[in-house]
């Protein structure tokens, strides 16, 4: 029997961690478990594959493609000795339009030659950076998956495939949201900053009932405390919500929303302008900050430049 994973788990490097969850040692969610990019899964019969990934390039805020991998393949370039098909806690399966195994532990009897596999970035990828700024979500302190709502807001069509944008909440105290978009905005390729928050948005996008009626539409419920508001970021589980939509032929499958492929090590630390010497070059900073990051890259300012103009003062 899988061993549900603990509140408060312990960090695992991706490789360790897809190895736990191939033997089976692990399952459920595995937001904040690993210091890794995380990657969300679909894999479609190659017929579709253009479209597919038209979609992915005409949305790429709620679709942001990470690989698109050659047919029959299984292993990521992103996550050195991967198995698609076994290293997700729970996938789910379509067969013609029809969901037919639900938590399915591993794909392999399904996954043929003529399948392609998408990762589509994710924003459990920036949990921990969250962590480390002390902005951790609850979601990610109780180990649950997040709230996930499907939204009014259109995709940008492609092909045979259309539908809307799926958004993840997080709740968050007013106050901090802007450290909290300052962070996430780092990680383009796994959403990027939040696309809505508070109550007056949640009603615009269409999902505020919703949480006053404590559902969600994937994940888990989370009880937003009285002094914090909803936060929401754009989902890798929209493609799965317009693959869904389609009712295409043949075999597809997916992670199940909430578990995730753990793939390349990484460690975005979020540092304030005053270690940040990069924004010399794109803020407008205090002299004296300025000058400090200028003396770090080892440049001196010249007082002595000669003017060849008159007109210049």
């Amino acid at each position: 029997m899988p061993a549900l994973i603990p509140s408060y788990a312990p960090e695992y490097s991706s490789q360790e961690l897809r190895l736990k969850i191939r033997r089976g040692e692990i399952e459920g969610s595995t937001s904040g478990l690993a210091r890794t990019m995380q990657a969300n899964l679909m894999v479609l019969p190659s017929v579709y594959a253009k479209d597919f990934r038209g979609l992915c390039m005409r949305n790429p805020v709620a679709c942001p493609l990470l690989e698109c991998l050659k047919p029959g393949d299984w292993e990521s370039r992103l996550a050195v000795n991967s198995d698609l098909r076994t290293d997700i806690p729970a996938y789910n399966v379509w067969k013609d339009g029809e969901l037919v195994s639900h938590r399915k532990s591993d794909v392999c009897e399904e996954w043929t030659s003529d399948h392609i596999g998408f990762l589509i970035g994710c924003s459990y990828s920036f949990e921990t950076a969250l962590k480390d700024a002390g902005l951790e979500s609850i979601c990610s302190k109780k180990n649950l998956a997040v709230p996930m709502y499907i939204t009014n807001i259109r995709l940008n069509p492609s092909g045979v495939f259309s539908g809307s944008y799926v958004v993840s909440m997080r709740s968050y105290k007013e106050c901090d949201i802007p450290r909290v978009r300052e962070i996430t905005g780092n990680y383009i390729k796994q959403h990027g900053e939040p696309i809505a928050w508070g109550w007056e948005e949640a009603a615009c996008i269409g999902v505020r009932r919703k949480i006053e009626m404590r559902m969600v539409d994937f994940g888990d419920f989370v009880e937003i405390p009285d002094d914090e508001i909803p936060v929401f970021w754009a989902c890798g589980v929209t493609p799965q919500v317009a693959v869904q939509k389609c009712q295409l032929k043949g075999v597809i499958m997916s992670h199940l929303p909430g578990e995730k492929l753990t793939s390349k090590e990484i460690n975005m630390i979020y540092l304030p302008t005053s270690q940040m010497t990069a924004d010399i070059f794109t803020e407008a900073l205090p002299k004296l900050l300025h000058d400090t990051h200028t003396a770090s890259l080892g440049l001196h300012l010249n007082h002595k430049v000669q003017r060849t103009n008159p007109n210049i003062q």
